[in-house]
Order: structure tokens, then C-alpha cells, then sequence
């Protein structure tokens, strides 16, 4: 009786090690196949990411921006003499018959602006005009003397009362490099009163 019952608690036990055993061995193999797909799919994104970013290097090297109807499109003017950049106004996309970057700039080359940024959220066109800024007063030579100029709407200098504003102050006696500044512009030179740029006289006396 004893064997009987040993026998039949061997039988079980052999029973169960086999179902653990294949149990492990179901559960291993769909582990492994799972990884195997997991590693498919990720050598797929992988491939499709190459893919993308080729195509984001093939759209730069064409060096031709598409233009959005929410880019924002600024025209600058530069004034070289004083160094201030003024922002003359802004467009959008949508307002503009040129669809690219290139069209775009091609289109204002002709009205003197160069581009300076391009991206789809941004395009800016720069206009630099030898100028100082309009509507200042600026201290300038006219001939051999000292001269306070204005500036008009457009930038342009002109002498409002040439027998005031035309001092008798003679550039003789001047630093060739106080003398290249006063001809060629500098933002010092540039007042916003009458009274300013009677003080930067006063720097020659």
C-alpha cells in the first residue's frame, strides 16, 4: 500500500516539475520573441528618423525657406552713421505675393534690402542707408568750419541757418581722426536738441 502511495505522489511530482518546466519554457520564448519585435520596431523608427532628418538637410541646402502665412516679415534700416537699426514695419505671410525666402529677397534686392535671417517663423530684410537717424540735430563740417546740421524726414542733413549754424569754428587744428568721425558719422555726433549738439561744440573750443 505504501509503494502504491509512493508511486502515485512520484507520478505527481514528475507531473508538476514538467508543467513548471514548460510553463518557464512557454514564458522564455514569448519574452524573446517579444523583445525581438520590440527591437523591429525601434530599428524601424531609428531608420525612419534618418529618413527625416535627410530630408530637413536636403530642404536647408536648398537654401529656400518656404513662407508661411504666419511669418513674420521685418523690413530694418540700418543708418550707418549714427549705427542705429530701426525696424520700419512688419508684414505677415499671408500679406506678401512671394511664397519663398528667395523670391522674397530677389524681389526687395531692388529696393536696396539684403537678407540678414530667414526661418519659417521669421524673415528679416535690412535696408543700411549712410545716414543719422531722421529728424536729429548733428555736428558736422561744411567746408573748413565746424557746422550743426538737422536731418530731415528721410535722413538727409541740411544746414538750417547758414549764418548761425555754420560756426566759426575752423577744422585746422582737429585730429585727422576727430575730423574722419565728423565726416564719415558717429553716434556721439547724433543730438536730439538744439542745446545737445551746442555742447558737443563746445568739445572744440
Amino acid at each position: 500500500m505504501e509503494m502504491k502511495n509512493k508511486k502515485r505522489i512520484y507520478v505527481i511530482l514528475v507531473i508538476m516539475v514538467s508543467a513548471i518546466i514548460f510553463s518557464l519554457s512557454y514564458y522564455m520564448a514569448l519574452a524573446k520573441i517579444k523583445s525581438n519585435n520590440r527591437e523591429n520596431r525601434d530599428d524601424k523608427v531609428q531608420v525612419n528618423n534618418i529618413g527625416e532628418e535627410i530630408d530637413k538637410i536636403a530642404v536647408q541646402g536648398s537654401g529656400d525657406e518656404k513662407i508661411h502665412p504666419d511669418t513674420s516679415i521685418e523690413f530694418k534700416i540700418r543708418y550707418k552713421k549714427s549705427g542705429d537699426t530701426v525696424i520700419e514695419k512688419v508684414e505677415k505671410g499671408r500679406n506678401v505675393n512671394e511664397k519663398t525666402k528667395n523670391t522674397l529677397e530677389e524681389r526687395y534686392k531692388k529696393e536696396d534690402y539684403k537678407l540678414e535671417e530667414a526661418s519659417s517663423s521669421k524673415i528679416i530684410l535690412v535696408k543700411e542707408l549712410d545716414k543719422y537717424l531722421p529728424n536729429k540735430y548733428v555736428l558736422g563740417i561744411k567746408g573748413q568750419y565746424l557746422a550743426i546740421y538737422r536731418t530731415d524726414s528721410n535722413g538727409d542733413m541740411y544746414i538750417e541757418n547758414e549764418q548761425t549754424d555754420i560756426t566759426g569754428k575752423r577744422i585746422d587744428h582737429l585730429k585727422e581722426q576727430d575730423i574722419n568721425l565728423l565726416t564719415n558719422g558717429s553716434r556721439y555726433f547724433q543730438c536730439n536738441s538744439r542745446e545737445e549738439v551746442l555742447s558737443r561744440l563746445e568739445d572744440y573750443e
